[in-house]
């Protein structure tokens, strides 16, 4: 995005209560932000929420529509990542669309969103965290922190489900916690603020593009999986042919979660040229209930 003056990508991760919360937010920012708004909201694909991107576009003056595959980023513009898809920014300000596997019991995260929204744009991200619970966004945040981004996150007191604010204010101590009266206002001004000066390129060694092919690996390793356990379901218990396609499908799934919880961590976060090591990647958790909004 040429000629920005200030941190023109928000990210924004909420889940229970989030709808509302939204729609508060969205309505203290002004007509014409200099930023682009990409929002995860945790919704369940039984949900198919036609309507949310309409509900949203009346609460506030800037337009909202569901993500497009390899839509860019455009400032005044609230972009929504669709039901069942994680959303991810990748290099060139290009948007991206993958089933992945669930994270922290969701798809989509704010997880996926938020690190690679820190290794691709740096100190240009504002990160937001709103109501919801789980811990999903907090290593985000903290990649987003880390890579000279802002942090701000709904104050918990006020949240309907504080356990996301409470948990990125423990991974991200310097968030600011604010009212969500206030959080509009605080974007806007963090909109037409320059970032720091960066320190170090908001990038790692790896070639561009390799998280987003990783994903896709891991994706067809599930796809793969499914495919065998729906072999193993046509035939007789005790077929060998059964054993191995359900052989199969363990290890498909096994090699998923390896690459989603060792392999892509490692290039989600900015790399540094000294100090510790970044905050780790996003961890896939077994589904649990209300995960979802």
């Amino acid at each position: 995005m040429p000629g920005r003056r200030g941190r023109d990508v928000i990210v924004i991760g909420a889940s229970a209560g989030g709808v509302g919360t939204l729609q508060k937010l969205l309505s203290g920012l002004p007509p014409g932000l200099p930023a682009a708004v990409l929002v995860v909201l945790h919704t369940a694909t039984t949900d198919v929420p036609l309507r949310l991107p309409n509900i949203l576009a009346r609460s506030g003056p800037l337009p909202v529509a569901y993500a497009v595959p390899g839509q860019r980023l455009t400032p005044g513009i609230v972009v929504l990542a669709p039901a069942d898809q994680h959303l991810v920014l990748t290099p060139g300000d290009i948007l991206r669309l993958h089933r992945g596997p669930h994270v922290h019991g969701n798809r989509p995260a704010a997880d996926p969103l938020f690190h690679s929204a820190a290794r691709t744009c740096g100190g240009r991200v504002v990160a937001v965290v709103l109501s919801g619970v789980l811990r999903d966004a907090a290593d985000g945040a903290a990649a987003v922190a880390a890579a000279g981004g802002a942090v701000l996150v709904q104050d918990p007191g006020e949240a309907p489900f504080p356990s996301m604010p409470q948990a990125t204010l423990a991974q991200v101590p310097q968030a600011r916690p604010l009212s969500v009266e206030d959080l509009g206002a605080a974007v806007a001004r963090l909109a037409a603020t320059a970032p720091p000066p960066a320190t170090a390129p908001a990038t790692t060694t790896c070639a561009d593009g390799l998280d987003v092919a990783l994903w896709l690996a891991v994706s067809r390793l599930h796809a793969y999986a499914s495919t065998q356990r729906q072999l193993a379901e046509r035939v007789a218990e005790n077929s060998p042919l059964r054993r191995s396609a359900e052989l199969k499908a363990y290890e498909a799934v096994h090699a998923a979660e390896l690459i989603a919880t060792h392999v892509l961590p490692a290039y989600a976060t900015p790399a540094a040229p000294a100090g510790p090591a970044g905050p780790p990647g996003p961890a896939t958790d077994s589904p649990a209930a209300g995960g979802r909004s």
